[in-house]
């Protein structure tokens, strides 16, 4: 699909949106309690959410009232009928990569995982869907929706935004799970999500896929964890 022909009102709110977007998540370890990031850890994680609906609020306001420009310059339009096929397609593609990266991986790190997993099944209920849902929509607004139009915009070419949000998506998790194979993991999906927004230009459906995937960490996942350790 070609990219929207819409042209902001000023190529410097744009520039502004990027910064917003690409910068603000790697500003978070800056704030007090966030340099080490633990998924286990009730504050932070509420800390996380909240900072992420302030930035995507922000990009949401740029949008409109500083590039004058519709949503729909960011992905949201109404999903087809094949995009739901495309959806299904990417996850498909995802689980046999996720399968072969499971294969590969170091049985201690999988144990290390399951413990994890419990601990995460601790949390309560409406923070962890509010994290899955946070994740799905706001790293998806910074991340593709945003990010890959507005450097596709500003440069002519789509590749750039699409290796952007991959590396950027990837480097931003690192604050949690450092140079890990649970980060080789994030590569994958922000590579699996990109590859599904460059193909579809559809903002809900990598967004859905995201909250998707975040519930089966989240919510699914720990369930299993805990019932497998009883």
């Amino acid at each position: 699909m070609a990219s929207s022909p819409a042209q902001p009102r000023s190529r410097i709110a744009s520039i502004a949106g990027l910064i917003v977007a690409l910068g603000a998540p790697f500003l978070l370890p800056l704030v007090p309690g966030q340099a080490q990031q633990h998924i286990t850890d009730i504050g932070q994680d509420s800390v996380v959410v909240v900072f992420e609906w302030v930035v995507a609020l922000a990009i949401l306001a740029i949008v409109i009232f500083w590039e004058r420009l519709p949503l729909s310059s960011i992905g949201f339009r109404r999903a087809k009928r094949f995009d739901f096929v495309a959806m299904a397609i990417a996850v498909v593609a995802l689980f046999i990569a996720s399968g072969v990266f499971s294969a590969l991986a170091r049985a201690g790190e999988a144990r290390l995982n399951q413990a994890t997993l419990a601990q995460i099944a601790t949390l309560p209920l409406a923070l962890r869907i509010g994290m899955f849902l946070t994740a799905g929509f706001c790293e998806e607004l910074m991340f593709r929706g945003y990010a890959i139009e507005r450097l596709t915009l500003l440069t002519g070419k789509l590749w750039i935004g699409g290796v952007a949000a991959v590396v950027l998506f990837t480097l931003g998790h690192l604050p949690r799970y450092g140079f890990s194979l649970s980060l080789a993991a994030v590569a994958i999906v922000a590579t699996a999500l990109t590859a599904l927004y460059l193909w579809r230009r559809n903002f809900w459906i990598c967004a859905t896929m995201h909250a998707l995937i975040d519930c089966g960490g989240l919510v699914i996942a720990p369930a299993i964890a805990v019932h497998g350790l009883r």
